[in-house]
């Protein structure tokens, strides 16, 4: 391969290994790892993912080499799963004369956390055993080991579930690899890839990561209807699930009462609070992943219409498996709108003395919660009118009624945004 290209990748895994976490400055030397790794390999991020099969496995959903191997181009994902990877590794090296025995499960097509690292490494006493359950990526894992010629490193590259493999007599491993999730633990097997694989761990080992940590969170609705003096802050409910060495350990002996759970909302809560659910990851030490610095840490807030908020109650959550784990949460009271068998008719005013408002108010928060009523063509066009005699684009104003829980609020964005005021 092009000698170029070469330098290129190697002042790549350079930088991604030993520069400072930056989404932006680390981007161009994202992009010359996967066009390398891509080359070799033939699995290209370019690839069309609906061309190549998930795995569905007892414990979750083994996503395809394609959607593996397009992970690499989230930047501080990759990068601070990559130096939590090196320090691990490094720390365990200066602390022993020994060989020092790696599993790393999940793979993917390019093995992202730990191939690279090798290839700059040239240690020969880091023994590496690959695990990963599609075929594509064992045969792509095995051209990446032997073109970087870190064959020395390799104890075994096996094809199989990593949730039910079994390791040879007696071995045991100083550092267990998988990053194997999604965002709050949803589809994908990591929990249970983490049960299984601690019994072979080390009692001094690590699991990388070392934490995922899920938290609930009261955080103030940003109403289109602003409130002087309204709290901006969110308000920490619980950390209700927590995956790290002690509860792999509790899984693995078959003790799962963390699956489910309770957390109680302080009394004066109100309808400006939604919950939010977020995921943070400690890979190593101190190299972490928090909200919204890649898909892993996108968090989730529940809509009103889907959960209604109550102080002095308990949400109840529960994980729920196999096949395609999740956490379901159970609010206190599901926000439904009342039966209602007509809504407000397009001539009645609303408190501005418009006509319409009432009417496609009505219609939005009924259609949030499920409620299917029919709006006649005259009536869209007559709608339509008055949002061009208003001056208010379509698409806006509707957001703009559907974000809205209440009239009023809805109201203060059209006397806001309009040309109300001047007529």
């Amino acid at each position: 391969m092009d000698s170029e290209l070469l330098n290129r990748y190697r002042n790549a895994i350079t930088h991604l290994l030993n520069e400072p976490a930056d989404a932006g400055l680390m981007k161009p030397f994202i992009n010359d790892l996967k066009n390398y790794l891509g080359n070799i390999t033939s699995i290209s991020t370019d690839l069309d993912m609906n061309d190549w099969n998930d795995e569905n496995t007892s414990q979750g959903v083994a996503i395809s080499p394609v959607q593996a191997a397009k992970c690499i181009e989230e930047t501080l994902r990759t990068q601070i799963f990559m130096q939590g990877v090196k320090l691990a590794i490094e720390e365990r090296l200066k602390a022993t004369t020994d060989d020092i025995h790696v599993l790393y499960a999940g793979t993917g097509p390019y093995g992202t956390l730990l191939i690279p690292y090798l290839g700059l490494a040239t240690n020969s006493r880091i023994k590496v055993t690959l695990i990963d359950i599609h075929p594509e990526n064992i045969s792509a894992i095995k051209k990446l080991v032997k073109h970087f010629s870190i064959t020395q490193n390799i104890v075994a590259i096996t094809c199989d579930d990593a949730t039910c493999w079994q390791a040879p007599p007696s071995q045991q491993f100083d550092i267990i690899i998988s990053e194997t999730m999604t965002a709050l633990l949803k589809r994908e097997p990591q929990v249970f890839i983490f049960a299984h694989l601690c019994q072979y761990l080390h009692n001094s080992g690590t699991l990388i990561p070392q934490n995922i940590s899920l938290k609930a969170w009261l955080t103030p609705f940003k109403s289109l209807l602003s409130i002087e003096g309204s709290t901006t802050t969110d308000i920490l409910l619980k950390e209700f699930y927590c995956l790290n060495i002690d509860e792999a350990r509790r899984l693995n002996a078959g003790d799962a009462s963390s699956f489910k759970g309770n957390m109680l909302i302080p009394n004066g809560v109100d309808t400006n609070y939604r919950l939010k659910l977020t995921t943070d990851i400690q890979v190593y030490k101190h190299h972490k992943l928090t909200e919204n610095q890649c898909s892993l840490n996108i968090p989730l807030t529940f809509l009103p219409h889907d959960a209604q908020l109550r102080g002095g109650e308990a949400i109840h959550y529960e994980y729920i498996t196999p096949n395609n784990a999740d956490f379901i949460f159970t609010f206190p009271i599901k926000n439904t709108i009342k039966t209602m068998n007509e809504l407000a008719r397009f001539t009645d005013l609303n408190n501005l003395g418009l006509p319409g408002v009432k009417r496609m108010f009505e219609h939005a928060q009924a259609a949030k919660c499920g409620h299917s009523f029919s709006i006649a063509d005259d009536e869209w066009a007559l709608w339509t009118e008055l949002l061009d005699s208003l001056t208010l684009p379509y698409h806006e104003t509707t957001a703009a009624l559907y974000q809205s829980q209440r009239i009023e609020e809805f109201e203060h964005w059209l006397v806001t945004n309009s040309n109300l005021k001047s007529l």
